[in-house]
């Protein structure tokens, strides 16, 4: 039987040892991808709500109850930036133009009047939601009422 040369690392141990280190970088790289897709994710957040406070604001203070309920009398009302300028929608289309960051979020908006239930009718509320896309998918929803 002849003695080997125990010297060096055997192909096997070299190969194992490569799979190991692939393995490493692999999943480092993958978290830092992620964490850096949260970080974008949660300034656009940021940004969404800020737009979506300055749209709730300015319907609170330039739409009265008695405009907005008339038109939502037959049911829930949809707004959006294509449907904006229909001639029955009290809505301006200027909601649709805030700015933040440098990106306008025109199509990424929708605004919804919910429709009236016998307690908004008898205490004279709407309410409304705001739901904005930020980033690949993700929404995020702010409420308002407008009351008389």
């Amino acid at each position: 039987m002849r003695v080997l040369n125990k010297k060096g690392f055997s192909v096997l141990e070299a190969v194992a040892s490569v799979f190991i280190i692939s393995l490493v970088f692999t999943t480092a790289f993958t978290v830092i991808v992620a964490m850096r897709n949260r970080t974008i994710a949660t300034e656009e957040k940021r940004y969404a709500v800020e737009v979506g406070s300055l749209i709730r604001d300015e319907i609170v203070q330039n739409y009265t109850y008695l405009s907005i309920s008339t038109w939502i009398l037959d049911g829930e009302k949809t707004v959006d930036y294509l449907n904006c300028r229909d001639l029955d929608n009290p809505i301006s289309c200027s909601l649709f133009e805030f700015e933040a960051n440098q990106k306008i979020y025109d199509n990424e908006i929708e605004i919804i009047f919910l429709a009236p239930t016998p307690d908004s009718i008898n205490y004279k509320v709407i309410h409304f939601q705001i739901i904005i896309e930020y980033y690949k998918g993700l929404t995020i929803t702010l409420e308002g009422i407008i009351y008389e």
